[in-house]
């Protein structure tokens, strides 16, 4: 099975692949999409909305997984927030995929058995379950954690038994 986390951002929006093998996950991409800051938000969310399509498209992943909302301080970064996952969530369905939704407290403690991880210890787990030696962005190693965590939830396939 194939999975994509996306954490959303207007600024910065990390998207990460990887591939359930057994037990193992393997990892297949990531990176950020950084839209154009000065541009109008429509604009930006339909550049956050081309990039990640073009990624579905090479990796037709079966599964999406989207932080859940939280509270923030300032209602503005809310609106906006809700806004690019919106277009985050057509995307999934727009494609078939089944989209899961967690919390980040849910992420952390299910990937470093603490709820309040600071963003290195996310980074630093991530890169040691994937592997990874140059992962140094908050936002991408957030998503690929959405997709470990995913994947840690699924039950491997018995064959030949």
């Amino acid at each position: 099975m194939i999975i994509m986390g996306v954490d959303p951002g207007t600024v910065a929006t990390g998207y990460g692949v990887i591939r359930k093998n057994g037990v193992r996950s393997i990892y297949l991409a990531g990176g950020v999409v950084r839209p154009t800051r000065t541009a109008p938000l429509s604009r930006r969310l339909w550049e956050v909305f081309k990039k990640l399509d073009g990624i579905v498209e090479e990796f037709r992943p079966q599964a999406m997984v989207v932080e859940s909302l939280f509270h923030a301080k300032n209602s503005q970064t809310l609106m906006k927030l809700s806004q690019v996952r919106g277009v985050i969530l057509l995307l999934g369905e727009s494609k078939g995929m089944e989209i899961f939704e967690y919390s980040p407290m849910e992420i952390k403690k299910g990937l470093t058995g603490y709820g309040g991880a600071d963003k290195d210890q996310m980074i630093f787990m991530v890169s040691k379950l994937l592997r990874l030696e140059d992962l140094k962005s908050p936002d991408q190693a957030d998503a690929l954690a959405m997709a470990l965590y995913h994947s840690h939830l699924i039950v491997p396939e018995r064959t030949g038994l």
